[in-house]
Formats: structure tokens, sequence, C-alpha cells
């Protein structure tokens, strides 16, 4: 394996932090530790940080670092701080043919990341919060997981600018 710097620009910060939430409440409810003890060893560089990029057939890992830790810390906060809304938001979004419990424990944590960016960053348009999310859950699979990914976002985007 390899091992190369993934080039930051303004805008890969914070898609970066938004992978790294991800990971972090994903390493949370795998591990059942504290969302801001895991989150302070994200920030420290102890956690996190890297992904496998696939190239002909090899495996290198690539370090996704720097995030911005403004928005990775945010947006855990808010996952905390809203996690039953966000929980209910995401069942009520779903078909008869997908119960909650069964779906995916990364597709959960994409969900409810995203969901809670449309808190944190409300003046940041909708469209950009969505293709953010859909092209992380992308990075991860390539089945229906990024048509729900997708819909939940879109739908409750939708909400919010009724209200």
């Amino acid at each position: 394996m390899t091992e190369n710097k993934v080039k930051t620009a303004p805008t890969q910060k914070y898609t970066n932090a938004r992978l790294l939430a991800v990971q972090a409440l994903y390493a949370h409810y795998l591990t059942g530790e504290r969302i801001d003890r895991i989150a302070s060893r994200f920030l420290l560089g102890g956690l996190g940080g890297k992904v496998i990029e696939e190239r002909s057939g090899q495996e290198t890992v690539v370090p996704i670092e720097p995030a911005d830790a403004k928005l990775f810390t945010r947006l855990l906060q808010e996952v905390q701080e809203k996690e039953a809304d966000l929980d209910d938001i995401i069942r009520s979004n779903l078909t008869d043919k997908v119960d909650y419990n069964r779906l995916e424990i990364l597709v959960r944590c994409i969900l409810k990341v995203g969901l809670a960016e449309f808190y944190v960053n409300s003046k940041l348009d909708a469209p950009i919060i969505i293709n953010e999310y859909v092209d992380l859950t992308k990075s991860f699979f390539d089945g229906p997981e990024i048509k729900l990914v997708n819909g939940i976002l879109d739908k409750f985007s939708r909400v919010l600018r009724e209200l």
C-alpha cells in the first residue's frame, strides 16, 4: 500500500469534515464509545482521516486531512442533540419495504449527518448538501442506498423550505 496526500481545495475541507463526521458516528455505533470522545480522537488524528482508493486493481491508503474541524464538530453535536428527531425523520420517509432496523448502519450514519447539516448550514443551498451526501454514499455503495439517501434528503429539504 502506498500513502498519498489528498489535495485540499477550500471546499474539499468541508467535504472531508462530512466524511469524518460519518466515520465518527459509525465508530460510535460500532463501539458504543461516546461521540465526544470519538470526535476528540478524530480531531487529534488518532482515528479516521483515511480512505482506501482503488486504481487499476491496487488499493492505496489516502489520508483525507485536513478537514474543517468546526463543521465536523458542529455536525456531530447536532446529531447528538437531535438524534431521536433524526431517527423519526428517517423512519417516516421509508417505504413499507424498508425497515429502519434493517438499514445498514453506514446508511443511517450518512442520513443522520446529512439531515443534521440542514440545521447546521441552513443558509447553504439544499442541492449542495444533498449532492455532498449522495457522493459520499456513492463512495460506499452502488445500489439502492444512493437513491434512498437522495430521496430522504431531498424530501426533507422541501419540508424545510415550506417552514
